[in-house]
């Protein structure tokens, strides 16, 4: 095949060219992205229940849908949260499920569940997608806060409009209190009516939302069938709400004022100390980041031309900046890279080879882009890396056929002779080593969870471009060397490359002098080697341990919970008094405060539960005088000192899925009683450890005001529970509608009782008595005061529950993790020892999930070198030479550990991701020796001559593949990545040290196994 290719040359060289055109295009349509876009396997389901306290809450909505959602397939994990008025619960899928299918089941079952809910009960919402993605936010600042009510109509037209382009998937604004239609009913005129509140929420749903008629036949006609009802909110004070006791009819209008008035505000932002607004586009799934942020950036620019004079536009966060300065680093240190790995390979090939070399490798990078849009992966960080680690390994490929073609014409060989006899020599071995590297990879693919989602575009890249490569080394580099040779017929130089005579006389003696002296005692320079490579993984007590580094950004961020029953306005002022000391900070340059619900995502942050009680601050540094660790280390117990009350949380964006905290434990059982005792048991233990924060999901007790009816008094008077309830509740925040929705306008509606401020008189409510009123008259009214008594109390926030069962989780963040989980594991083995078996507790965290991502690597790289072995055995037919080849493999893994130490480099994610990948970088060097060595003992060679001889051969390519491995991560070595630098450490150092030991103890190793093979032959002999 190779004879007929090398014929065709030019016919090839056409189709290589193509492949690259289409690589380029390739190249310019992945979408851009700061890290790999990954599908997120949970959803929710979340239900309003107006008023509801949290126990009626789990009871009436929680319970049912997690009832009907526990039979569902697909579903790993379910986890709720049952707040007053509100239900929340988390779908997890399970990994391999289609998540569609699952959430089709999910939006039945939740159906079904809803037929039992009580009337005021809203329909709950599922929602697929939990994770949001900024793509860009602005800050509308002004002077004055009362100035953002104004352009209120103006930012609904920027969030339309923003939504529609291309690339968008939602808008966020925060800030601006969205407006509601509000029903004021007048409690004079609604006493004299004789109505209730019952009547006039019958009548409005009643008007507004008739029963749908369906569709009827008529004179063989299929018609659509309606009632003609008010559909505009000017004809809503014209709806029909009943008879007066004179008979007389009752407008909505007679009894209510109905308006257009704002909400009570969720959010209070200030920045820089001045009101501000939140305007935050989010992208969708799949886009190109720098395009869609062009489009939205020109959109917010033209939509600006209309703001007043008072108000400001400050564009605040733009992930396509930050993709663009990620990008330019690292195009950077590729074209550094590629630059590196040519001059290296200057040293010792021949000006033609290095043109042949320089030439493979675009070529290998471009065909290895062409399958990326078909495995999911973009342009980010990890690919990009990916491609860089790939660049150092490519090309060995190249140079060693390149080497061995040039070794054939050295040796006389023509141009054509000297092409095919080089492939056939090589091909099995460079098949080989590079499938050794698909096989290491491949298994990462499948590596599960977030981390696996994170990493996986890395293995994908290095599959794909080691492919390439293979094809360019097997196809390309014969044909351009057959080419140019057929057309130069240039001797080759018997010592090609800028260092060819030092290489040769290295190689020399290497063969001469090393390998001549180590063989005469080849067992003691094995065991010798290997006890010293051994005794190097003990320095890994001696090396930092850090599983995700944090990134290098300017953006730190305080999450701020304060004690229940604060309002909004008094957490706004206190996070303002916070953000005052931390100005006083050199190295804070900008600060801005999120009140209520938090930050919109942005800086890969948001608040899990809030509420008026919570807030976060943003603060960004100036790196040249303070960095985001620094300013945690140095304000963290300063502002837990001078807030006392607050529970506060520093930190900066973790390069890497998001992390939680480093211990939790879980309490589950029946009662809560028990549960919250269990909890404050093991807080306060906790506690005791060295531990920074200790915070649980569900909080203090918060005060309640209780109205116990007085039972008589409402039957002697006609009076329902429900009607003190609807009372009370029109007193206070409102009976909320089912949302106003014209099809161009949707607001909600909630009906309030008129001119009611403050604390609430309950002998000012009446309502009116069943009987024993004069019909012509007005009716016998009872004021509240009668028939209920009001008792303090306090009681928990939410129940939270896991697959069904009440679980309390409390997150412990220490100062020092060394020995901090298994303390923690002996308190909670002290407190579930008389918790009886209704109870559990379990530990976990981020500290588990790192754990599990161990256990679940040393599975995959088992099976990585289990496939190798595999892989090796089939080509030199022999169950003991793979052991020879994996020798490399546990010499790598001592150096990188060596050069971590050495460098003082953690030991990371990615740091464990080099070291699984030096095993398929690593073998070829033995698989090229040991080949070559089986090679020469074919031809009748002795095994020592074959072994020295074969150091002298493949000297120089193992030299130098290993050198432009290691050039081309140097840039990421010492870029200061810290994400990237110590998966650059890892390789460099695994390959130097590598190689150097290879050299050594695998020649010396083949020696060993042969006396035990020559001995079975003997034996074989013997018995025959």
């Amino acid at each position: 095949m190779i004879r007929a290719i090398l014929k065709r040359s030019k016919i090839t060289l056409i189709f290589v060219l193509l492949f690259a055109i289409i690589g380029i295009f390739t190249f310019f349509q992945l979408p851009q992205r700061e890290i790999p876009e990954t599908e997120v396997n949970i959803g929710t389901v979340s239900t309003v229940y107006p008023g509801a306290t949290v126990d009626t809450v789990e009871r009436s909505v929680t319970n049912p849908i997690e009832n009907s959602l526990q039979s569902i397939d697909g579903i790993k994990e379910l986890n709720s949260s049952s707040a007053a008025g509100f239900s929340t619960i988390i779908v997890e899928v399970e990994d391999g499920k289609d998540k569609k299918e699952v959430f089709s089941d999910v939006r039945q079952a939740v159906s079904d569940a809803s037929a039992s809910f009580p009337e005021e009960v809203f329909d709950p919402e599922i929602n697929e997608s939990t994770v949001k993605m900024p793509i860009v936010s602005y800050q509308l600042t002004s002077d004055n806060r009362e100035s953002f009510q104004d352009i209120k109509d103006e930012i609904d037209r920027w969030k339309t409009e923003v939504e529609e382009l291309s690339g968008v998937s939602g808008v966020a604004v925060k800030g601006l209190p969205e407006e509601q239609i509000l029903i004021e009913l007048k409690l004079g005129d609604l006493k004299e009516s004789g109505l209730n509140v019952s009547d006039v929420m019958t009548a409005i749903n009643d008007e507004y939302y008739p029963t749908p008629l369906g569709k009827e036949e008529i004179n063989d006609e299929v018609v659509q069938l309606t009632v003609d009802h008010y559909s505009t909110l000017d004809e809503m004070e014209k709806v029909f709400v009943g008879k007066n006791p004179g008979g007389e009819s009752v407008l909505l209008g007679d009894i209510a004022d109905v308006k257009i008035s704002p909400k009570e505000a969720e959010d209070i932002i200030t920045f820089e100390g001045k009101p501000a607004v939140s305007f935050t586009a989010f992208v969708q799934q799949g886009e190109d980041i720098p395009s869609v942020d062009d489009r939205v950036s020109s959109k917010v620019e033209e939509l600006s031309d209309n703001l007043p004079g008072d108000v400001e536009l400050v564009p605040y966060y733009s992930q396509a900046s930050l993709v663009t300065d990620i990008f330019k680093g690292l195009f950077t240190s590729l074209a550094i890279s590629v630059l590196a790995v040519i001059v290296t390979t200057a040293v010792g090939l021949t000006g033609s080879g290095v043109f042949v070399v320089a030439l493979a490798i675009p070529i290998s990078v471009l065909a290895g882009l062409i399958p990326l849009p078909y495995a999911g992966v973009d342009l980010n960080q990890i690919s990009v890396i990916g491609a860089i680690i790939a660049l150092g390994i490519l090309v060995d490929d190249s140079i060693v056929m390149n080497d061995n073609i040039q070794r054939r014409y050295k040796l006389g060989d023509s141009a054509l002779t000297g092409a095919v006899n080089g492939v056939k020599e090589m091909w099995v071995s460079i098949v080989t080593s590079s499938l050794a590297i698909v096989f290491t990879f491949l298994p990462l693919v499948f590596l599960s969870g977030g981390n696996g989602a994170f990493i996986r575009a890395l293995p994908t890249v290095l599959i794909t471009t080691i492919l390439a490569s293979t094809l360019a080394a097997l196809v390309f580099v014969p044909v351009l060397r057959y080419m140019l040779y057929s057309k130069t017929k240039k001797k080759i130089s018997d010592s090609p490359g800028l260092l060819g005579k030092p290489l040769d006389k290295l190689a020399d003696w290497y063969a001469d002098g090393i390998l001549r002296r180590f063989s005469k005692k080849p067992l003691l320079t094995a065991v010798l080697g290997l006890v010293f490579t051994t005794a190097i993984f003990g320095l890994i007590a001696f090396t930092p341990f850090e599983f995700f580094p944090s990134a290098d950004r300017e953006e730190v961020t305080i999450d701020v919970t304060l004690p229940i029953g604060t309002t909004l306005e008094e957490t706004s002022d206190t996070l303002a008094e916070m953000e005052d000391r931390m100005k006083t900070d050199e190295g804070v340059y900008e600060t801005s405060v999120f009140a209520g619900t938090g930050l919109p995502n942005l800086f890969n942050s948001s608040l899990e539960n809030s509420g008026d009680n919570t807030g976060q601050i943003v603060a960004r540094v100036d790196r040249e005088n303070q960095t985001a660790q620094g300013l945690i280390d140095d304000w963290t117990e300063k502002l837990r000192t001078e807030f006392p009350d607050a529970v506060l949380f520093m930190e900066t964006i973790e390069q890497g899925p998001p992390a939680g905290a480093p211990v939790t434990v879980t309490v589950s059982g029946p009662e809560m009683e028990k549960l919250l005792e269990l909890r404050d048991s093991i807080k306060d233990d906790i506690g005791k450890l060295e531990t920074n924060l200790v915070v649980d999901n569900v909080g203090e007790l918060s005060p309640v005001q209780e109205y116990v009816p007085d039972r008589e008094a409402l039957e002697e008077n006609g009076i329902t529970v429900n009607q003190i309830s609807q009372q009370i509740r029109l007193a206070t925040e409102g009976i909320p509608l089912k949302a106003f929705d014209n099809g161009v306008t949707k607001r909600d509606m909630n009906l309030v009782l008129g001119g009611n401020n403050g604390e609430i008189d309950l002998s000012a409510l009446e309502l009116p008595a069943a009987g024993g009123q004069n019909p012509a008259g007005p009716p016998k009214l009872v004021g509240l005061d009668e028939l209920v008594n009001v008792e303090k109390k306090e009681e928990i926030q939410q129940i939270p529950h896991v697959d069904g069962e009440r679980a309390i989780t409390i997150r412990a963040f220490p100062e020092n993790e060394e020995g901090y989980e298994e303390k923690v594991q002996n308190i909670v083995d002290d407190a579930g020892k008389d918790v009886g078996s209704e109870y559990s507790l379990t530990l976990g965290g981020e500290n588990e999930a790192q754990d599990s991502f161990f256990s679940e690597i040393t599975i995959l790289f088992t099976i990585v070198i289990f496939l190798v072995y595999l892989l090796i055995a089939l080509q030199f037919n022999s169950l003991s030479m793979p052991f020879l080849v994996l020798v490399a493999v546990y010499l790598a893994i001592a150096g990188a550990i060596l050069g971590l130490f050495v460098t003082q480099t953690p030991i990371s994610f990615l740091a464990v991701m080099g070291m699984v990948s030096l095993t398929g970088i690593v073998v070829r060097n033995s698989i090229v020796l040991i080949e070559f060595i089986e090679q020469r003992l074919g031809d009748g060679m002795h095994v020592k001559e074959a072994v020295v001889e074969a150091g002298r051969a493949r000297l120089r390519p193992i030299v130098l593949t290993a050198i432009t491995s290691i050039v081309a991560l140097i840039p990421v070595a010492v870029s200061g990545d810290a994400l990237f630098t110590p998966l650059a450490v890892t390789i460099i150092s695994g390959i130097a040290f590598s190689v150097i030991l290879t050299l050594l103890i695998v020649p010396a190793l083949y020696l060993v196994f042969d006396r035990f093979r020559g001995k079975k032959r003997q034996r074989q002999a013997v018995e025959e």
